[in-house]
């Protein structure tokens, strides 16, 4: 019989994470299997709970945030993770496919259906979507405050509207594998999955499973060429624009150009400033998916 635990953030999904996590519980015991559940109440419960775990499968209940908790509590553990979206963006369980009905992901995860993925890595944190220098950092730190409280994509706006008029765009020095890319980017992501800017997808040629990072550097920003931008980023092309930079690599550095501070985001989160080194981890955590083959071990990396 699988044993699995559930960690919940019980205000993720404008205050209905507590229930569906709960719906969650009930739809696992009910197929027999063993059930823990945990709520978090603040910032870095989910990954204190998960480094205690030893079970089958781990079900993060809540948003990117939550999950990026949940990963980095368990380590090198080889404790499957299944997601029950709840959060604004849900960038992780869009690209797995992941059902928001409890019933159906609990489905998924009696038939043990399993897939290995890359994991990021920056300064020995784990990440699962990516990671974003410049202004979606400085967005991302605006809202710190939302963490704790009911959540919504509307507690953005405001913040996201300020931070966009009074940005100055400071430079971004970029290394892939040794290699200096450019010194003038003035946004720069990268992406361990598609949609690594939230809902919009920044590293449209990443892939969960390939062994790479994907990082896309934006130049020559300003307010009208960002409304340009937020248009064109729905269609996968947008990377080859003159002002845009898009390499894949397995070892990537930012680091500030200038004098000027240079903030970043992980995986929706504030995480400080630059410089950050990233690198992968090939396939390195089991998830469970629709595209999943079934019981699996963990595979050969050479």
């Amino acid at each position: 019989m699988q044993n699995i635990s559930i960690i919940a953030n019980p205000v993720a999904g404008g205050g209905k994470g507590k229930a569906r996590a709960e719906a969650m519980e009930k739809a696992l015991i009910a197929r027999g299997l063993s059930v823990d559940l945990f709520l978090t109440e603040k910032a870095g419960d989910a990954e204190a709970h998960a480094a205690t775990l030893e079970c089958d499968v781990v079900v993060s209940v809540g948003g990117d945030g939550t999950a990026n908790e949940v990963i980095n509590g368990l380590g090198d553990k080889q404790i499957a993770l299944a997601i029950l979206p709840m959060g604004s963006a849900n960038v992780v369980a869009r690209e797995l496919q992941l059902p928001k009905d409890p019933e159906a992901l609990a489905e998924l995860i009696m038939d043990k259906r399993i897939r290995f993925m890359d994991v990021g890595s920056r300064n020995g944190r784990r990440f699962l979507l990516g990671a974003g220098a410049g202004l979606d950092a400085a967005i991302t730190h605006q809202v710190q405050t939302m963490r704790g409280k009911k959540s919504s994509v509307w507690r953005w706006v405001i913040p996201a509207i300020k931070t966009i008029l009074g940005y100055t765009y400071p430079k971004i020095r970029v290394t892939v594998a040794g290699r200096v890319i450019t010194e003038t980017a003035e946004y720069a992501i990268v992406g361990n999955c598609k949609y690594s800017a939230g809902i919009f997808s920044a590293t449209p040629r990443s892939k969960l499973d390939d062994g790479f990072l994907d990082v896309c550097l934006v130049h020559d920003l300003n307010p009208w060429r960002l409304i340009c931008m937020a248009v064109l980023i729905w269609f996968p092309g947008f990377v080859d624009r003159d002002n845009i930079i898009y390499v894949k690599g397995k070892e990537i550095l930012f680091e500030p150009a200038g004098e000027e501070s240079v903030l970043l985001q992980v995986d929706g989160d504030p995480a400080g400033e630059l410089p950050m080194h990233f690198s992968v981890l090939p396939r390195a955590l089991p998830v469970v998916t629709p595209r999943g083959t079934g019981p699996a071990s963990p595979p050969k990396v050479v």
